[in-house]
């Protein structure tokens, strides 16, 4: 199965080198410039209240800028790392800003969780039943993986090109110091904020405050909106957390077996296509005011799942990869043990 699986990979192209760079980085791309474009309109910085306002590293910002300024300041900084990440396809000094950019953006949204009041569901027993803006943020968990793996990339081909600037070889050296260059370091952090999504969303769909959340995802989806006629309210919730506790199981497994990983990985694949393609029919989902591309409603939580999608291609490529070169090892060495049976077992020539 494993054979035929990376055989059809390989004529898809998804194993084309540097396929799943590329694709982290135009989904960070689409992600910046989406996010950056609905703050420059009044409903997004009414959105944004309790973000800003529980946001240890930018509270600030109120104070300095008030409500409409700090929108339009962070509407500023995401268009100015969507670009700088946009020039990183073909000069990785500037790549090197935007990740930078990127992983101070994400710092700035995770640390919020601990503040944002009213994240966990009282009736379901609290932490760690993700309940209003937690789970906008939880996602971020992976967006700031991802930012890291662009940094780490860009640093590592700087390095490689000869390309280097004062910056980027300072940077490599304080990431040096802290380990962060090491090898695979970047696949090990993106799988394990994989394992951390599909852990806490799983969680949460096992409670009857989650299902009445996911009506409008599941009766609006093309793929998955047969599950109430089949399951029900309840029993819908239940399959798909079912489904990504196991995910989650096979994601985690692919830490130490690449056999589970690839399994793991294409079923967070399927997952993310599934959300994914629900954008275009999520009633209510552009603001009517400022229209399309301005997000409004549900879709600003599923547009950042097209970068979870890229990260389970990343993932599933990586294992695919991996498990193709250690099988190539592993008959080497079968044939080598072979060749030595062979020549060992060979009669000596009595007239030598």
């Amino acid at each position: 199965m494993m054979k035929y699986l990376t055989e059809t990979m390989s004529r898809s192209g998804l194993l084309k080198e540097d396929l799943d760079y590329q694709l982290i980085r135009a989904s960070m791309v689409i992600v910046f410039l989406s996010f950056g474009y609905q703050k420059w309109f009044e409903y997004e910085a009414q959105v944004l209240i309790p973000y800003i306002s529980n946001g240890p590293l930018i509270s600030w910002m109120y104070p300095v800028f008030g409500v409409r300024g700090g929108s339009w300041f962070l509407g500023a900084m995401e268009w100015l790392i969507c670009l700088l990440l946009f020039w990183g396809f073909w000069n990785k000094q500037a790549g090197i800003l935007g990740a930078l950019g990127s992983c101070a953006t994400f710092v700035a949204t995770v640390t919020i969780i601990p503040f944002m009041p009213n994240g966990w569901d009282e009736v379901a027993g609290g932490f760690p039943a993700m309940t209003g803006n937690i789970p906008f943020l939880m996602k971020d968990v992976v967006l700031l993986a991802a930012s890291f793996y662009l940094l780490k990339q860009d640093i590592v081909r700087a390095m490689r090109r000869g390309t280097t600037n004062y910056l980027t070889r300072n940077l490599a050296k304080i990431l040096a110091g802290f380990g962060l260059l090491s090898e695979d370091i970047e696949y090990h952090v993106l799988r394990a904020s994989m394992v951390i999504i599909f852990a806490f969303f799983g969680f949460t769909k096992w409670h009857q405050y989650a299902a009445q959340l996911m009506i409008p995802f599941i009766s609006n989806s093309p793929f998955i909106s047969w599950l109430y006629p089949a399951f029900g309210l309840r029993g819908g919730a239940r399959f798909l957390g079912a489904s990504e506790w196991t995910i989650l199981a096979l994601l985690y497994a692919g830490f130490w077996d690449r056999r589970f990983g690839i399994l793991g990985a294409l079923g967070s694949t399927g997952t993310f296509l599934t959300t994914v393609t629900i954008i275009p029919f999520m009633p209510d989902g552009w603001d009517p005011t400022a229209g399309f591309p301005a997000m409004a409603g549900a879709v600003p939580f599923l547009m950042k799942d097209i970068v979870l999608l890229a990260v389970s291609v990343y993932l599933l490529k990586q294992d695919v990869v991996r498990m193709s070169l250690s099988n190539r090892k592993a008959e080497a060495g079968l044939e080598m043990r072979s060749t030595n049976v062979v020549q060992t077992a060979r009669p000596v020539d009595a007239h030598a």
